[in-house]
């Protein structure tokens, strides 16, 4: 008998149906991944195990657990039953290891709650937690268990939550996105990290993902989910090499690699409606003249009378009109140097020159187009509203009238409806939201946009609507770009020359074609691997 089999699983509210009759099951130290786009019902379906649904949801069908030969119904099982199920039998690892730890709590005070709800007490679960800690190769055990989460880095955050996870030795894991604001070596390390665990403890995963390509090695099975359904299922390898529907062809061909450079990217979309979309872009107009140039930037910061080096010597230029990709991994210094150019933050050392033969204010000729857009944007400010105080801060000279069609203006560019204007950021989707960013940042005509891991956090279709888009506004609006991302799929498709980061440091930097072919360090190679 398989260790959890779902079937028939309807998830609804009172209007409208969002998980139709899905049923599949996982085996014993089984790895299956559930993949689609958001709205697809993979985090739902995976949320009713425990029946941690909100409650504005109703949930039918059967889910049933077997612990060595005893069955449980979860579906329908009290709460009781379903607290002794919690961390012993069944574990969640949730996307942002951030917003999932306390942020006023050590993390070891963390683990030990864990361990505490476990049976384990006193030095029994400190040893324990130690013991978890070693488990998933975080070896500076005294240093992490003293840590609050914001004082280590992206990927150790998801250790511990993996660390929390295995506390009561579970039979389950449940990982929704764990990896998704990564890089890709680290994504790497976690997965192989979770596979290696699993499959020497004799656990099994369900794992929710977005990424095809990411899942693909880590997987023994994948189940692709499409509005509410499972629209195909089977072994990882067949999935990923002769896809039989058209929706996971669709997954698949929306990823970004060199190949497909100076051609629009497909779109779930697209498929839908059968459209070839792959069309050439306009080449951008190519200059020899700098707008950014950079000079050995340095940034140091204090703490607890240590010194840190974020930056050390940073030089590099962007031209009119070019894209430039700065490529690096968490901690590398990519955001500092964003910061840096803004002025958010001053330099330690070197010189930031900029020339955009305009005596208009820093603000007015860069923008910056964040990671998050729901936390960029105001929740209770209209969006026309947001649109008008943006122009009339850089653009005074427009009259009503003018200020009005502008905003229209605006929205058409970035593909909204002009009756969006008088909604809210909460009425739309992350891509309408990343969009409505876009808008903002354009109100102000600016020279320079500076994209700080602006699609890391979106679903690989809606990552292609938006950066068709930017490439779109790029030529129409002679922009120059410095796209700031941890993936080199990314950089490669849409930037003419890249910057790789690594500690504070550039450690190569180049033509994307020549970078990408002929890369010297090591480090360069292996993202280079994963494009």
């Amino acid at each position: 008998m398989p260790l959890l089999q779902v079937s028939n699983l309807t998830i609804s509210t009172k209007n409208e149906t969002l998980v139709h009759g899905v049923s599949f099951e996982i085996g014993q130290s089984e790895i299956v991944s559930i993949v689609g786009e958001s709205g697809s019902g993979k985090s739902l379906s995976c949320l009713s195990i425990l029946n941690l649904l909100p409650k504005t949801l109703k949930a039918e069908g059967s889910i049933i657990f077997d612990d060595k030969g005893q069955s449980t119904e979860l579906l329908h099982a009290s709460s009781k039953i379903r607290e002794q199920f919690a961390l012993k039998k069944i574990a969640y690892i949730f996307q942002e290891p951030l917003s999932a730890l306390n942020p006023v709590q050590t993390c070891g005070k963390q683990i030990l709650e864990n361990l505490y709800l476990c049976g384990f007490k006193g030095d029994k679960a400190l040893k324990k937690a130690k013991s978890l800690l070693d488990m998933v190769e975080l070896n500076d055990m005294d240093k992490v268990m003293k840590a609050y989460p914001f004082e280590l880095s992206g990927g150790q955050r998801q250790r511990v939550m993996i660390a929390m996870a295995l506390a009561g030795d579970p039979d389950l894991i449940i990982a929704d996105e764990p990896t998704t604001a990564l890089d890709v070596l680290l994504q790497d390390e976690i997965l192989g990290l979770i596979k290696k665990l699993t499959k020497e403890q004799g656990k099994s995963v369900l794992f929710v993902s977005h990424d095809l390509d990411a899942v693909h090695k880590f997987s023994d099975r994948i189940l692709v989910m499409y509005k509410g359904q499972i629209v195909e299922s089977g072994a990882a390898e067949q999935i990923i090499q002769t896809p039989k529907e058209l929706y996971t062809k669709a997954l698949l061909a929306c990823k970004p690699n060199p190949e497909k450079r100076g051609h629009r990217l497909q779109t779930i979309q697209d498929f839908e409606q059968a459209e070839n979309s792959n069309s050439q872009f306009r080449e951008p107009q190519k200059s020899d003249e700098s707008i950014v140039n950079a000079h050995l930037l340095h940034k140091e910061y204090s703490k607890d009378g240590k010194v840190y080096r974020a930056l050390k010597s940073v030089s590099f230029e962007v031209r009119k009109g070019q894209s430039v990709g700065l490529i690096g991994e968490s901690g590398s210094g990519k955001s500092t140097i964003s910061k840096l150019l803004v002025k958010l933050e001053e330099a330690t050392g070197g010189t930031i020159e900029f020339d955009f033969e305009n005596n208009k204010p820093l603000s007015s000729n860069v923008q910056m187009i964040f990671q998050d857009p729901f936390s960029a944007l105001n929740p209770l400010i209209r969006i026309e509203d947001m649109l008008e105080e943006v122009i009339h801060l850089h653009q005074p000279e427009l009259n009503g009238v003018e200020v009005q069609n502008e905003i229209s203006s605006l929205l058409t560019k970035v593909g909204l409806k002009l009756e969006d204007r008088r909604k809210y950021p909460s009425d739309f989707s992350g891509g309408q939201r990343q969009r409505i960013c876009i808008a903002r940042a354009l109100a102000v005509k600016p020279k320079l946009l500076i994209c700080d891991e602006s699609t890391s956090a979106l679903d690989l279709s809606v990552q292609a609507q938006i950066l068709n888009l930017l490439k779109d506004l790029q030529i129409q609006e002679g922009l120059s770009i410095l796209m700031i991302t941890h993936s080199m799929a990314v950089a490669a498709w849409f930037c003419s020359y890249l910057i790789v980061l690594r500690n504070g440091y550039i450690i190569e930097q180049g033509k994307t074609d020549v970078l990408i072919q002929q890369a010297s360090s090591d480090y360069t190679k292996a993202m280079v691997k994963h494009i």
